[in-house]
C-alpha cells in the first residue's frame, strides 16, 4: 500500500467531522471526549469529566448521556479497527449512579466479529476500576464503503479512507485474539 499515512489512528476526531457530538473539538454542547485507542490491550481506553451541564439527578449523569458515551466508544473503537459503522442494538446495565465532576475511565474492546457485525463491550468504572458504574454490549453493522461519504466524515474523506485501511491493515490481528 502506497499511502502517506503510515501509522493507525489514537484518536477519534482523526476520522470524524469537528462538529460530531461525541469527539468533535467545535461543537460547545459535545461531549468532545478522545476515544483514544491503545494497540497494548486492542481497546478504546481514556478518562473523563462528566460536566454538571450533563446532570440527570442533581450530582448524577443522566442516562442518556452515560449511554451515548459508551455508545460513541463502542462506534469508535470500529473506526480504530478499520469498519464503517451504525449501530445496530445496544444494552447496558446501571449499575450505580455516575457522579459528575468526577474523574472516570471508560472502555471499550471487541468481542467478535461476524460477518457483517462488529460485536463489542464497554463499561464505565472509577479511575481504579473498583466501581462499575455501568457495563453494556453493542452490536455494530458494518456499512459498505459507498455509504462513507462527506456526511459522515466531516470533509476528511481522503485522508479517513486510507486511514481506514491502515488500521484495518495493522489491527486485523486483534480479531485473533477473539472469537470470530
Amino acid at each position: 500500500m502506497n499511502s502517506p499515512i503510515e501509522n493507525p489512528s489514537r484518536h477519534g476526531y482523526e476520522i470524524h467531522h469537528d462538529t460530531c457530538f461525541g469527539c468533535g473539538k467545535e461543537n460547545p454542547l459535545g461531549l468532545v471526549a478522545d476515544f483514544t485507542f491503545h494497540d497494548e490491550t486492542g481497546e478504546v481506553n481514556f478518562t473523563y469529566n462528566f460536566k454538571k451541564l450533563y446532570n440527570g439527578a442533581p450530582g448524577f449523569v443522566h442516562g442518556g448521556i452515560l449511554s451515548t458515551m459508551l455508545d460513541e466508544a463502542m462506534g469508535g473503537l470500529c473506526f480504530h479497527l478499520g469498519y464503517i459503522v451504525m449501530t445496530d442494538t445496544m444494552s447496558f446495565k446501571f449499575h450505580k449512579a455516575t457522579p459528575v465532576e468526577t474523574e472516570l475511565l471508560i472502555r471499550a474492546w471487541p468481542i467478535k466479529k461476524a460477518k457483517r457485525k462488529v460485536l463489542l463491550e464497554c463499561e464505565l468504572t472509577s479511575l481504579n476500576g473498583e466501581i462499575l458504574y455501568v457495563k453494556g454490549e453493542g452490536a455494530f453493522h458494518i456499512l459498505p464503503p459507498r455509504f462513507f461519504s462527506e456526511k459522515l466524515t466531516g470533509g476528511k474523506i481522503a485522508i479517513a479512507n486510507e486511514l481506514l485501511s491502515v488500521n484495518k491493515l495493522k489491527r486485523a490481528h486483534l480479531f485473533d485474539r477473539i472469537e470470530t
